[in-house]
């Protein structure tokens, strides 16, 4: 009678873990879902135009070379977008793998900003410091130092680059010591006029 008692006690205590389970696996499958990119999260106004953003080192859903990589040389790659619509004081440039993660966030590559409203085009290797001859800063990536560092995915692993340009209305103005992602992304919301993303693959090594 006892081993009856204890058995169906047993039962309706795993009934009862079950039935609270789902609010905590929830969240954990979140976790697994693809991380929001700056794009997503400072979006552009409604009604905006798009810039197109390209390169002449790759073109878009193709293969990014070894030299714009760490199993390379390691320099950022040219790109070049369309002219951003009428009030466009400013671009910033974010790039970001969103095929890996670090506390719920795509892994940043490079962070450009305050490049100013006449400049179309960015040359291939960017001097890595925090002030550029133009104007133009450039943040944190996710190594902690500032300009580019390239793609280095586990070997065998294909991941996505994205290489997004955002048309402002205004400069940031941010301290190149504090400019981290959430840092510029939180200044760009209600500046963001126009954005374009040119996506890159690159399978590790």
């Amino acid at each position: 009678m006892m081993r009856k008692v204890l058995t169906t006690s047993a039962a309706l205590f795993a009934v009862a873990a079950f039935m609270s389970a789902p609010s905590f696996a929830q969240g954990q499958a979140g976790a697994s879902e693809p991380p929001a990119l700056a794009k997503t999260l400072a979006p552009a106004r409604a009604g905006s135009s798009r810039l197109l953003v390209t390169s002449t080192a790759f073109r878009g859903g193709s293969d990014l070379s070894d030299m714009y990589t760490q199993n390379g040389e390691n320099v950022s790659p040219p790109i070049r977008w369309s002219k951003g619509p009428a009030g466009t004081i400013a671009y910033a440039v974010i790039a970001e793998d969103p095929g890996a993660q670090r506390d719920g966030a795509p892994i940043v590559h490079w962070i450009m900003y305050d490049i100013p409203g006449t400049t179309t085009t960015l040359p291939s290797g960017v001097p890595t410091t925090a002030t550029l001859e133009s104007g133009a800063a450039q943040g944190k990536n996710i190594a902690g130092s500032v300009g580019y560092i390239g793609p280095k995915p586990p070997a065998g692993q294909s991941h996505p680059y994205h290489f997004q340009v955002f048309a402002l209305n205004g400069r940031l103005r941010i301290d190149p010591a504090t400019a981290d992602r959430n840092t510029v992304i939180e200044a760009m919301k209600g500046k963001v006029v126009a954005i374009g993303d040119l996506i890159v693959n690159y399978t590790g090594k």
